[in-house]
């Protein structure tokens, strides 16, 4: 069984920008189903997937990310795989287009996670591409800091929360990728809950595969991707896991929105969310393919 799903964001998708959002939600689940059809692994389409939708305007993640109080971009993202439980994550990354590729690289290292200008090193050490921090800056942020905006990316208007992946290949390995720019006029450094395992994203094998959005601070403080696996393990199906998660995180932390995407190791798919809105889509080779914006 193979089986991806994506996400682009809880929060507000204004009704103009929806049609971006549908169109690289099917572009990014194509990616991914591409690399899983042509026996791929679950990272490498769930890496697929979020490098599409880093490369969009639309998202909050990679190019179009959102501004911190300084009006530079700031990148954070995860990557997990369920096998071994590898993790590859950073923090505060400037000047690398698609951080999910850096986190590539650090999936296959002794260590986990890297910030800031380290990330950047690791990046130019692998052969990755370094820009100019100012190119990661969409004319639509652009515009929203000219205008003087100051508003959480969730009630922005201009672009949901953080994108991510979910995926099992046909070797029965699993993974998850979140990757995002952060709330808009965060304070520089800032670190949310995209880049933290159990928080934005988890993977293991034995149960499926998580990745989240929302507020990071308020996600984080219910590790709300490894609640959500958790639900799994108490025999929940991903649909049941996936409200639980979202439920308590409503009941435990007063300002707690967001959503997740859930798969588990039977490709069976679950999403919920309790922002106005979340774009996301599934594919498998049992139930074929849905997106919802």
């Amino acid at each position: 069984m193979q089986a991806i799903a994506v996400h682009g964001g809880a929060g507000r998708i204004p009704e103009e920008l929806r049609p971006e959002h549908g169109e690289g939600i099917r572009i990014a689940l194509q990616a991914g189903r591409q690399v899983l059809t042509q026996e791929g692994s679950a990272v490498e389409a769930v890496m697929a997937a979020v490098v599409v939708l880093e490369d969009l305007p639309a998202f909050n993640a990679g190019y179009g990310a959102a501004l911190n109080s300084e009006g530079y971009v700031e990148l954070d993202a995860g990557l997990m795989e369920g096998r071994a439980l590898e993790i590859g994550a950073v923090a505060a990354i400037r000047d690398v287009q698609n951080p999910i590729r850096v986190c590539r690289v650090i999936l296959q290292a002794p260590q986990i996670f890297f910030s800031g200008a380290d990330a950047s090193r690791v990046a130019r050490e692998a052969g990755i591409e370094s820009v100019d921090p100012d190119s990661l800056i969409s004319p639509r942020r652009l515009k929203q800091r000219q205008s003087g905006a100051s508003i959480p990316a969730l009630d922005s208007g201009l672009a949901a929360d953080t994108v991510g992946a979910v995926a099992l290949d046909e070797k029965g390995d699993v993974a998850s990728a979140t990757s995002t720019g952060g709330m808009n006029d965060k304070p520089p450094g800032r670190v949310g809950d995209s880049p933290l395992p159990g928080c934005g994203y988890y993977a293991d094998n034995k149960w499926g595969a998580c990745s989240t959005t929302g507020w990071g601070e308020s996600l984080a403080r219910i590790l709300a991707a490894r609640r959500a696996i958790e639900g799994l393990e108490r025999g929940l199906s991903p649909s049941q896991a996936a409200r639980m998660t979202v439920d308590l995180l409503k009941e435990r932390v007063s300002e707690g929105e967001g959503g997740l995407i859930l798969l588990d190791c039977q490709g069976c798919f679950g999403a919920y969310f309790n922002s106005p809105t979340m774009s996301y889509g599934w594919w498998s080779e049992r139930d074929g393919e849905g997106v919802n914006t």
